[in-house]
């Protein structure tokens, strides 16, 4: 079940893409709705292009 779950049973909305970039000693790394991080990546952009493609992947799971 997700963390951001209130007491009412309603959800917080996920954070914006751009808020689960963050960087941590130079390295770059995602979070996902779970809470799970994903890298660490050397630039700011190779956390966003994965960070897409993970997204996507999971959109075609949907499908």
């Amino acid at each position: 079940m997700s963390d951001n779950r209130r007491q009412d049973g309603s959800e917080d909305p996920a954070p914006a893409r751009s808020e689960r970039i963050y960087s941590e000693q130079d390295l770059w790394y995602f979070r996902v709705r779970e809470g799970d991080e994903v890298g660490p990546f050397r630039y700011r952009s190779e956390a966003q292009s994965n960070l897409e493609r993970f997204m996507e992947q999971l959109k075609d799971q949907l499908s």
